[in-house]
């Protein structure tokens, strides 16, 4: 399954991290509670659909959320699964 956020679009495969330089716990203590669960679980190796898992969310739900911190500068793309050589 493919996301697609307004700038970009990644699969369920797509890991993400948070962008380095800026603390996790300040991002996440201005998110509602759900957000801020899934902010605290990317750590540059979970894909969505292992967000998904742990969250009890779907994936599309976890993509909407990873496509807003994207917009938003707090995470970056690390790779996808169909890239990986």
């Amino acid at each position: 399954m493919e996301f697609r956020s307004q700038d970009s679009s990644f699969g369920a495969s797509a890991v993400f991290q948070v962008v380095s330089g800026i603390p996790t716990t300040t991002l996440a203590s201005q998110l509602p509670r759900r957000e801020r669960w899934v902010l605290l679980l990317v750590d540059g190796k979970r894909s969505v659909a292992d967000l998904a898992r742990l969250t009890q969310r779907s994936e599309l739900d976890v993509a909407s959320m990873l496509a807003r911190f994207l917009r938003w500068g707090y995470i970056e793309l690390v790779h996808t699964a169909e890239f990986i050589p």
